[in-house]
C-alpha cells in the first residue's frame, strides 16, 4: 500500500510493505526500512526500527484521515491518506457529473453499507465504510443523485477496482404547466 502522510504542511509519500505478519518494509521517499510491528493493545503500538524499540500512541482526532501520534514525549498531528484514495478524492473535487460507476479504490473488506437501490444521496455523502489495513475508509458520492445499485455487500473481501455501486444523477421532476 501506498500512503501520503503530511505532517505541518510536508508531505511525504510511505510505501508499505508486509512480508509476514507483523513484519514491514517502510520506504520513505529512497530510503527503505524494515520494522519489526506489534499491536499489543488497541492504538498503541509497538515497533522496533533500525535496532531502536519505539512505543507509539495513535489516536484518531476530529477528521478521520488525521492522527495524534505521540512518540517518546512528542505529539505529532498527522494527516495519513491510502494514495489511491487522495487521487480519487482530487478527482471528485474536480466537479463529477453523470453516471457514477464507483470502483472499490483498493482492496479491503466491506464494513458497512448506507444506502441501497432508490436512495438520494447528496454529494460527498458517505456510502459505505471500506476497511483496508486496519483503517476505515470512506466511500463517498461523487454527485448528488440516486443510488441505482449497490454490488458491495457487508463482511465481503473486494480488490481494488471491483464494482461497488452506481450512483445516477438526481433531476428533480417539475410539473408540466
Amino acid at each position: 500500500m501506498t500512503y501520503i502522510a503530511t505532517h505541518q504542511g510536508r508531505t511525504t509519500r510511505i510505501k508499505v510493505k508486509e512480508p509476514r505478519p507483523g513484519q514491514y518494509i517502510v520506504a520513505l521517499g529512497d530510503r527503505e526500512y524494515d520494522v519489526d510491528f506489534l499491536e499489543p493493545e488497541p492504538n498503541l503500538f509497538s515497533m522496533i526500527l533500525g535496532g531502536r524499540s519505539f512505543e507509539v500512541d495513535v489516536d484518531a482526532t476530529h477528521t478521520e484521515d488525521t492522527y495524534e501520534v505521540l512518540i517518546k514525549g512528542d505529539l505529532y498531528e498527522i494527516e495519513m491518506v491510502e494514495e489511491k484514495k487522495k487521487k480519487l478524492a482530487q478527482k471528485m473535487s474536480k466537479g463529477a457529473s453523470g453516471r457514477q460507476d464507483l470502483k472499490s479504490p483498493m482492496a479491503g473488506h466491506v464494513r458497512k453499507v448506507l444506502v441501497e437501490p432508490g436512495d438520494r444521496v447528496a454529494q460527498g455523502q458517505v456510502l459505505l465504510i471500506l476497511e483496508a489495513m486496519k483503517m476505515q475508509n470512506e466511500i463517498k458520492s461523487p454527485i448528488e443523485g440516486v443510488v441505482a445499485s449497490v454490488t458491495a455487500r457487508e463482511g465481503v473481501a473486494v480488490a481494488a477496482g471491483d464494482p461497488l455501486a452506481v450512483v445516477e444523477p438526481w433531476e428533480p421532476e417539475f410539473p408540466a404547466g
